[in-house]
């Protein structure tokens, strides 16, 4: 998939998709720097789990998985991601970064705030709550 033979998801489509989903919202500007990675198998060449928002893709019986981590960081203070809870269908991946990215926007104190300052400010609840609803947040815990 996606030009390579390990992958068992793909991401080039999901990447595509996120990328016109938001250039047609026009936030670019106002999320500000945002590293999304996405990786199409366990083996990580996409390096998802050191992304502001991760995504790793998986087949799971013969079904397309992606699962979301939030607060990765590649730099020089390198930290991995955490996982958010269950993962996503293929069709529901965009919907679920906007919903990721919106909390972010509601939740930061200013522009000056990147999203990997608000995420590491309010942890992970928010996000899991904007994702599975407050019930399923709970229980992705």
């Amino acid at each position: 998939m996606d030009y390579c033979a390990l992958a068992t998801a793909r991401s080039i489509p999901i990447a595509q998709e996120i990328a016109t989903h938001f250039d047609a919202l026009k936030l670019e500007h106002e999320i500000g720097p945002l590293k999304i990675k996405i990786s199409g198998c366990i083996n990580a060449c996409g390096h998802h789990h050191v992304g502001h928002i991760g995504i790793l893709g998986l087949d799971r019986a013969g079904v397309e998985n992606y699962q979301i981590t939030l607060g990765g960081d590649g730099s020089e203070d390198a930290v991995i991601g955490e996982k958010t809870g269950p993962g996503f269908a293929y069709d529901a991946v965009v919907p679920a970064i906007d919903r990721i990215l919106r909390t972010y926007l509601d939740q930061r104190t200013g522009p000056e705030e990147t999203f990997l300052m608000a995420y590491r400010r309010l942890g992970m609840e928010p996000f899991k709550t904007a994702l599975y609803g407050a019930e399923g947040a709970r229980h992705a815990a």
